[in-house]
């Protein structure tokens, strides 16, 4: 499995890694308003990084699957270091973009918590839900489909949350929280989001062990 997580890392192309920088300015601006953007922007990193590993035209991934269900693994083997690369992809997102927001973040005199350290949990555990319905589809449908019907949720979650923080007649930022606050609702979204992922992943053996390549 780790070799085919690899195998996606080193196949990633350049585009994949500078998409989310054009999404630095919308961050900052966001940050400007005294509402800490860092943690939507390490998750929609980590999305976009999954998703866009699997980019191909639909003959191209047939054949891509093809060659890999060749070598002596199973397809099993296969769907577990897609959703182990989706672990892979949100630490690179963290470590790339959350370190250039960061960066950001404390120029503006913004503070973490330990608040924070939970936010990236959750953000971890959104990663996976999202991801939890690009597979299924991907293995089903192929690349173009699956990713289109997917990014559109991060995408506009990301934009509608830009818009609704900065109140339109004071220009304020608006009181509310990205995240859950209290412990018992982080607890039962993170069990809720590895419950999703877990059936996602089943779901995924499932298709791509009867898909006809």
């Amino acid at each position: 499995m780790k070799q085919l997580m690899l195998k996606d890392l080193y196949t990633q192309r350049l585009f994949g890694y500078a998409f989310p920088l054009f999404f630095l300015l919308p961050f900052y601006m966001s940050s400007l308003t005294g509402v800490n953007y860092l943690v939507i922007y390490v998750t929609y990193a980590a999305i976009w990084l999954t998703v866009y590993s699997n980019f191909g035209t639909a003959e191209s991934n047939r054949m891509g699957l093809k060659l890999i269900s060749s070598l002596p693994i199973t397809r099993k083997n296969v769907v577990q270091a897609k959703y182990g690369a989706a672990f892979m992809w949100w630490g690179i997102g963290f470590v790339l973009y959350g370190t250039m927001a960061f960066l950001i973040s404390l120029l503006l005199g913004n503070t973490f918590n330990i608040g924070f350290i939970s936010s990236m949990i959750l953000s971890l555990c959104v990663t996976f839900i999202i991801i939890s319905f690009f597979y299924p589809l991907y293995f089903l449908l192929g690349y173009q489909i699956a990713a289109g019907i997917t990014m559109i949720f991060p995408m506009l979650g990301f934009f509608v949350m830009m818009t609704i923080t900065i109140d339109d007649i004071s220009g304020e930022p608006l009181p509310w929280e990205l995240f859950p606050t209290d412990y018992l609702s982080n607890i039962l979204f993170v069990l809720a989001s590895v419950i999703i992922t877990r059936l996602s992943y089943l779901l995924s053996v499932k298709i791509f062990e009867k898909k006809d390549l």
